[in-house]
């Protein structure tokens, strides 16, 4: 079973297209159909099947794909021995990034990663946490970033998490700003601009408010954490958010902190592979980026 047949297989599982894996490997197409009916018949099973125009893994297919990553991972690793200078990163980075991240955070990374790797072609896909979870469990991503409760599977490794402390916030007019020592029962008395229900602190504010007994008075619920902001910034309520979400509105001072802390907030800025994952030298560099600036707390 050749390397080469192996790394085929990967490119095709995961473009989902002989066409694209071509592309990317400079071959031409029919040599891609030659190598998989080779793995094909090395292994006496299909190891995919067309779907319209795509082609879809089979179940022995990933099988042999969690295999393959290890295998060619550990080849790549072997051949920089006595190497004594590293190769240009390139390649493919199919990056998710969640909703709930902080937009001009995210923009930072991405601007910091092309001015150092400008010959990798990045794709970014936004979506939730549980859809970005299943597409990188499925190989159809290569790293995702989100930000909600800390996720444990045992198919999936963490890098350079974080804990963000969560407040609730408001312009530096509004009138509970000067108070100190606030109870919930004094923020819910003002006008409540309420985000998405599945996200780990809103699930926590319910949690807290149900155990008090207590209701908003009055609450707009707003699934567009853009919009959320947006009207925070005009004055229209008050909000719970992770600091590091409008970290430059704070830096402003267009947002206060209020002094109340939430009771068992959990929210973690994860960055996230699956474990069989063969590490790109282009994912590499995301992950090194990450570590080198994780201590930075300014816009770039």
């Amino acid at each position: 079973m050749e390397i080469r047949n192996l790394l085929t297989f990967i490119k095709v599982a995961e473009q989902q297209s002989f066409s694209k894996a071509a592309k990317q490997l400079g071959y031409a197409q029919s040599t891609v159909t030659m190598q998989m009916q080779q793995l094909e018949q090395e292994l006496g099973v299909a190891i995919y099947e067309r779907v319209g125009r795509r082609i879809r893994v089979t179940q022995q297919g990933q099988e042999l794909l969690e295999y393959a990553g290890r295998i060619v991972k550990a080849s790549q690793e072997a051949l920089q021995i006595g190497k004594g200078e590293k190769k240009q990163v390139d390649g493919t980075l199919r990056l998710g990034i969640a909703e709930s991240m902080p937009g001009f955070e995210s923009a930072r990374w991405v601007r910091r990663y092309r001015q150092k790797h400008p010959d990798v072609h990045l794709q970014i896909q936004s979506a939730g946490s549980q859809v970005l979870t299943r597409l990188v469990l499925h190989n159809q991503l290569d790293l995702m970033m989100i930000m909600d409760y800390r996720i444990q599977d045992a198919a999936l490794i963490h890098a350079c998490d974080r804990q963000e402390p969560v407040h609730f916030f408001a312009v530096p007019g509004h009138p509970l700003c000067k108070k100190k020592n606030l109870l919930l029962e004094d923020i819910l008395q003002f006008d409540l601009i309420r985000g998405n229900p599945e996200l780990s602190y809103e699930k926590n504010l319910e949690t807290a408010m149900a155990e008090a007994g207590l209701a908003a008075a009055r609450a707009m619920e707003i699934d567009n954490l853009n919009l959320a902001v947006r009207l925070l910034l005009l004055g229209e309520g008050i909000t719970l958010l992770p600091d590091t979400l409008i970290r430059e509105y704070i830096q402003e001072k267009r947002l206060k902190r209020l002094d109340y802390k939430l009771p068992g907030h959990e929210v973690w800025q994860q960055t996230i592979y699956h474990k069989n994952k063969w590490m790109t030298g282009a994912m590499n560099a995301w992950i090194k980026m990450l570590e080198d600036t994780k201590d930075e707390s300014g816009i770039i």
